[in-house]
């Protein structure tokens, strides 16, 4: 590769660092900018900041339960999708059964219907369970969605793993199960890290099973973000700073399984 072909590479790369930070930055320069500065018809990249939004949104309007909501459930659904998906994902590429083709494509339909015309029946149902405006009720609508997720990603996953590593495990002396668990789990960590990476970033940002499942009690981040939008005007410097703090638990949470994912993102991409 010629020298101007990489110096090229290396701006086009640098181009597209730029333009994936520039908003992120911009959200965080609001986060400390006052009402006129983030207002200003010039963009204002430099000035005095001011430390007000913080305490005023989090401490003084009560957003910090949102935060320890949003944790709970992205958490707890991730957890149950993975319990629920990674096992089924292990059936549908080792077992044969009748139908195994048909079901897994149901699997995926889940995916495709509006999440509009799913969030009424379910608000009825947990209205009769007495399970609205609860952890219980926005845990088990995410998880609905990410099961599915799981299943697709995992089985493909797992389908990778060769079917003489489970003959070896079991002439060990390993049942199904305890090859699955000793074996062929640590074998697709990769795997479970990226699909729980995806799992918790899309529980965490969703926003219409948690704004019809939840009232006071397990509002979410983002239920809470549309309130700052008020009749006299949006409150732009905190809802930068809610939006600063909305992207910590995504950042800390890839950050924890980052030794894992981008082999899992590329896992099974070339084969020997």
């Amino acid at each position: 590769m010629t020298r101007a072909w990489r110096n090229l590479g290396l701006g086009v790369i640098a181009a597209v660092i730029i333009m994936a930070l520039t908003p992120y930055i911009w959200m965080l320069l609001t986060s400390f900018k006052t009402r006129v500065d983030a207002l200003a018809s010039t963009p204002q990249w430099l000035f005095t900041p001011t430390f007000e939004h913080y305490p005023k949104v989090f401490l003084d309007k009560g957003y910090l339960p949102l935060l320890t909501n949003s944790i709970v459930v992205a958490l707890s659904s991730t957890l149950l999708s993975l319990l629920v998906g990674v096992p089924a994902s292990y059936v549908f590429a080792r077992e044969r059964f009748a139908g195994k083709e048909d079901l897994f494509f149901f699997f995926l339909t889940t995916r495709m219907a509006p999440a509009i015309s799913v969030v009424v029946p379910m608000f009825i149902i947990f209205g009769k369970l007495g399970l609205v405006d609860t952890y219980y009720s926005v845990i088990l609508a995410h998880s609905s969605f990410n099961i599915s997720l799981v299943v697709w990603m995992m089985r493909g996953f797992f389908e990778e793993i060769p079917k003489e590593i489970d003959e070896a495990a079991q002439m060990d002396g390993n049942t199904k199960a305890g090859t699955f668990v000793r074996v062929l789990l640590p074998l697709a960590a990769p795997g479970i890290s990226a699909t729980a990476v995806l799992c918790f970033i899309l529980s965490w940002n969703e926003l219409l099973y948690a704004m019809i499942l939840t009232a006071f009690e397990s509002r979410t981040l983002t239920v809470g973000i549309p309130g700052l939008v008020q009749p006299h005007g949006t409150l732009w410097g905190q809802v930068a700073s809610v939006a600063v703090v909305a992207t910590l638990p995504i950042l800390i949470f890839t950050f924890l399984v980052q030794k894992h994912l981008v082999r899992g993102m590329t896992f099974g991409a070339i084969k020997g």
